[in-house]
């Protein structure tokens, strides 16, 4: 549509011109003007008709329940918004690796779960949001205030004052260590994503992507998974969540601090919540 209206707009531009001179022509010549000032008219019109849907049309319409929020006693933040309905909406980290994109309801409506654990005060976010046939949102700036983080930072300094006696060669030995293991479970939670593709009452494969920074894994689900209901939606969650938590106790690592399914289309399925629950999508 986009490129529709910008088919108009050249059109316009080009017509109204030629018009015009074939107009001036037409008076030097004394002939009759009914021809050109059709042709015109139709320059005007499609002009007209080019803006007219360029601001029916216009961007993608983007709004927040709020740009500043801050956690609870868990760590959990809820970012609400409205949007077009079916609008793509990617929220951005501006000071880690985060990078998340949902999917607006049928009413435009949306939601993003924050969970921290401390690891820093203040979290900023770029969010916008992008639909089929309209142009992109403008960006929308938001910060999250994480009230746990002096907590968790205590915790921390706390830990680092045990290991200042740890020699060079220990951190070392660690640190490979910590490697290895996340690379096992990388491995072993890739297997368990196209072990599952063949349990699954849905027909497609099953994918799996681990973010080691922030400690996240999604699976992504064929886009048939909506249709799903809630009750069975839960099954699958649960399926995956307890095992990919066993595969890291396996692994020796760390369990993940967040789980996601989602349809390779950005619609949730499910997710883990802080308090080690799930959340699943109607």
């Amino acid at each position: 549509m986009i490129n529709f209206l910008g088919n108009i707009s050249l059109l316009s531009l080009a017509i109204i011109p030629i018009a015009i001179i074939w107009i001036i022509i037409r008076l030097v010549r004394k002939k009759k003007l009914k021809p050109s000032l059709i042709a015109l008219c139709v320059g005007f019109a499609l002009a007209i008709l080019g803006i007219g849907l360029s601001i029916a049309m216009g961007d993608t319409k983007l709004s927040l329940s709020s740009t500043h929020l801050k956690t609870n006693s868990t760590g959990m933040a809820v970012l609400k918004g409205k949007s077009n309905p079916g609008a793509l909406v990617k929220i951005s980290s501006d000071n880690t690796t985060f990078d998340e994109t949902v999917k607006t309801d049928s009413h435009g409506n949306f939601e993003e779960e924050f969970d921290f654990n401390g690891g820093q005060k203040v979290h900023k976010y770029t969010v916008s949001a992008t639909s089929k046939n309209r142009g992109a949102s403008a960006d929308k700036n938001v910060t999250v205030i994480d009230s746990t983080y002096a907590s968790a930072k205590k915790a921390r300094d706390k830990q680092e004052s045990r290991d200042e006696s740890a020699t060079d060669s220990e951190y070392a030995a660690k640190r490979e260590s910590s490697s290895d293991s996340k690379a096992a479970f990388e491995k072993s939670v890739k297997v368990l994503a196209k072990n599952f593709s063949s349990r699954t009452n849905i027909s497609g494969a099953v994918s799996v992507k681990f973010n080691s920074d922030d400690s996240e894994v999604t699976f992504y689900v064929p886009d048939g998974a909506t249709e799903l209901s809630k009750s069975d939606k839960r099954t699958i969650a649960s399926y995956l969540f307890e095992h990919t938590k066993k595969i890291a106790s396996l692994s020796d690592v760390d369990e993940p601090s967040l789980q996601y399914i989602q349809t390779r289309d950005y619609e949730n399925i499910a997710r883990t919540t802080m308090l080690g629950g799930i959340k699943v999508y109607e």
